[in-house]
């Protein structure tokens, strides 16, 4: 059986209102990766002036407080025009945290796929308010 050293990987921009997102959000981020669903590869944060000027901060000191090592696997993983298409919408006086994440939960599936010649011709995902506010409306 194959096996990969790298599961799945999936890019994310998460806006905010502001310069930065709340504890809550790097908390549940902390909690994926803990509990072993995810693997944070790497992690930018870009804000939006109200003037239209594009800032980025790549984060590559983050420490792991048990280890001393980085926490992010692969930092530097999101290049310059990953980062300038998923900001190109962060509307004036808002910001996102960048995230870039091994999906380890998909890891094995990804290897057995691979393995009996299988392999993903699509994929859509339909974020979670949306999946709930039809179900909401439709399933009562």
């Amino acid at each position: 059986m194959t096996t990969f050293r790298y599961g799945p990987v999936e890019f994310y921009a998460i806006g905010f209102e502001g310069d930065r997102p709340g504890p809550g959000v790097l908390e549940a981020i902390d909690d994926l990766v803990e509990s072993g669903t995810v693997n944070l590869l790497d992690l930018v944060f870009a804000s939006r002036s109200p003037a239209g000027e594009l800032t980025v901060l790549e984060i590559d000191d983050t420490d792991d407080d048990e280890t001393g090592t980085s926490a992010l696997a692969l930092p530097g993983f999101a290049g310059e025009e990953d980062i300038e298409t998923l900001a190109a919408d962060l509307p004036p006086g808002a910001s996102a945290a960048i995230l870039v994440i091994e999906l380890l939960w998909a890891k094995a599936f990804a290897a057995a796929l691979y393995d009996a010649g299988g392999f993903v011709t699509g994929r859509y995902g339909v974020p979670a308010p949306l999946v709930n506010a039809y179900l909401s409306e439709h399933v009562g």
